[in-house]
């Protein structure tokens, strides 16, 4: 080969060479810019549009926060608020909103049982604006400002709060709710998913019909799921569930919406149907009289006894005297799921009962 050859060789080799490394650089370069734009997509938009740097910065610390007292002094909350959620431990969430020529940053939690019934669900609890930089609080009254907003519009995101603190009213609240249902030990029924379970204020009575209609919301059913049992259910889990669940009963899907169509759809079931409407993920249930008994209770809360995270609540018999036959072991609720809504302070891990 002579040296001619050689030459261009060489040369060639050193262009591809060459040109290699700027093809890796712009590569690298446009790399590094997605990754950034999906670190901004993945915390969210506003109206379509992706956040900017000030708003971002704000985000990322709102969602780094584990505990209350750090959430207490970022969102400037009042301790009777932090006291509500240090007892029940609902779920927590924040969203934007840009509406209005400002940005603000709400906050709401999911809301918790008191006496057999959701109370405070989806309350704002909190209000700032993001202004230079920092969050500032919003010094209005927290219900006028939500009469004015439409939640169920804006865009929520969980924020992961460790639930450390046990506290045995929730605890009772929680019980009094699903001891019923969950004593046998086994996996829960119909009756018992859409009859028992279901908040008493979505038992809706039909004018001319030998039923009732009850009415609960997937994300309401994935959160009995995720209190009824040790493991950790996704609405999705929940939802491929179900249909197991009903195979000995009257069971249909519908592409529709229950709301708009209450009044159609509450007069057109049979007894002991269960309807589940896709587009807004409710399911409704024509139900007969429910009823039921049983000798067992929890004891006095007195009697109740703390191991770590574990709450230990013995089961008395009533027909034998208030004789101890077993136990509840309940469980600080952190488990962390998709779907849904209101998050109890505490699962049952396991019963024991003799």
């Amino acid at each position: 080969m002579n040296k001619t050859v050689k030459y261009i060789l060489g040369f060639v080799t050193i262009f591809i060479a060459a040109v290699i490394c700027v093809f890796g650089i712009i590569k690298y370069e446009e790399a590094q810019k997605n990754s950034t734009t999906n670190n901004s997509e993945n915390l969210g938009s506003v109206d379509g549009k992706k956040l900017d740097k000030e708003t971002t910065v704000i985000i990322e610390k709102i969602r780094a926060i584990t505990d209350l007292n750090t959430l207490k002094s970022e969102l400037n909350l009042s301790q009777e608020i932090i006291d509500e959620l240090k007892n029940y431990s609902p779920k927590v969430s924040y969203s934007i909103d840009n509406s209005g020529g400002s940005k603000k940053v709400y906050l709401r939690q999911g809301g918790h049982i008191s006496n057999g019934k959701m109370v405070n669900s989806n309350d704002i609890i909190g209000v700032s604006e993001i202004k230079d930089g920092k969050l500032t609080p919003i010094n209005e009254d927290i219900k006028k400002i939500s009469s004015k907003i439409d939640s169920s519009k804006l865009e929520w995101n969980d924020i992961n709060l460790k639930n450390t603190d046990h506290y045995k009213a929730a605890a009772k609240e929680m019980l009094s709710k699903y001891f019923f249902s969950t004593q046998s030990g086994r996996k829960l029924g119909p009756v018992a998913l859409f009859g028992y379970l279901v908040d008493f204020n979505n038992h809706i009575k039909v004018s001319g019909k030998d039923y009732y209609v009850t009415k609960i919301s997937l994300a309401e059913l994935t959160d009995i799921y995720n209190t009824a049992y040790q493991d950790t259910y996704s609405s999705e889990d929940v939802y491929k569930d179900i249909p197991a669940v009903m195979k000995q009963m009257k069971y249909r899907e519908v592409d529709d919406s229950y709301s708009g169509n209450e009044e159609k759809y509450n007069n057109s079931l049979v007894l002991a149907e269960t309807v589940f409407f896709k587009k807004d993920k409710v399911y409704i249930t024509a139900m007969g009289g429910i009823g039921g008994a049983t000798p067992y209770s929890p004891t006095e809360e007195s009697s109740w006894t703390t191991e770590g995270d574990r709450l230990i609540v013995p089961i008395k018999d009533t027909s034998k005297g208030n004789s101890i036959v077993g136990k509840y072991i309940l469980r600080l609720n952190n488990k962390q799921y998709q779907g849904g809504v209101y998050r109890s302070k505490y699962y049952i891990e396991s019963i024991e009962i003799n």
